[in-house]
């Protein structure tokens, strides 16, 4: 891919990150759900995707210690 080609892609990704957020509060909002019951469900899901990550990477740091003590042995 050429420089042009990812610059473009680029531009392009970042343009649909900045409008995603006020197009889904504006779909929401026209589908009937208040936008502060919008920010409830994204912290909701955000928290709880944030304990899943730590708590994988806890059971890989165990996992990883696990089997150093098992080749020490």
């Amino acid at each position: 891919m050429s420089t042009t080609q990812q610059s473009a892609a680029e531009s392009a990704s970042v343009m649909i990150a900045k409008t995603a957020p006020p197009a889904s509060v504006s779909i929401a909002t026209i589908a009937g759900i208040q936008v502060s019951e919008l920010v409830l469900w994204a912290t909701l899901v955000y928290t709880v995707l944030m304990i899943c990550h730590k708590a994988l990477a806890f059971w890989r740091d165990l996992r990883r210690d696990h089997c150093r003590v098992q080749e020490d042995s």
